[in-house]
């Protein structure tokens, strides 16, 4: 059985560079003072984190594709809790002394939320 080198991981045809959470935090903090990174941070950050140029161009890319994913679905989830909001309610359901219409819809939103939470990371 072989060894894996440190810090890389097996694809099916190629190595894969796990960044270490010292090179993920300041990526993480240069992408939150900029979205899009220049010719020279890029150059300062690769010779500082021990990182190709490349690989800083493909994790900003990357990173910002992650931002739209997550935007696009909190728009989405957004948009589906102001659709779903009943028209007519049942009787059952209308009654205040019962309380259940509010304890089920906050443990829907709840399970929603935390449901996207999970698929964030």
């Amino acid at each position: 059985m072989r060894r894996k080198s440190r810090g890389k991981t097996r694809t099916k045809d190629k190595y894969r560079v796990v960044y270490t959470d010292q090179q993920r935090m300041e990526l993480e903090k240069e992408f939150q003072s900029s979205r899009y990174i220049t010719i020279r941070r890029k150059t300062e950050l690769s010779l500082g984190l021990y990182l190709s140029e490349r690989q800083v161009k493909i994790w900003f890319q990357n990173r910002r594709a992650k931002e739209r994913k997550i935007t696009k679905k909190k728009i989405q989830l957004s948009q589906q809790a102001s659709t779903t909001t009943p028209t007519m309610t049942p009787p059952s359901l209308a009654d205040p002394s019962n309380g259940s219409m509010a304890t089920s819809s906050s443990s829907l939103l709840s399970e929603t939320i935390s449901t996207t939470i999970k698929e964030e990371y």
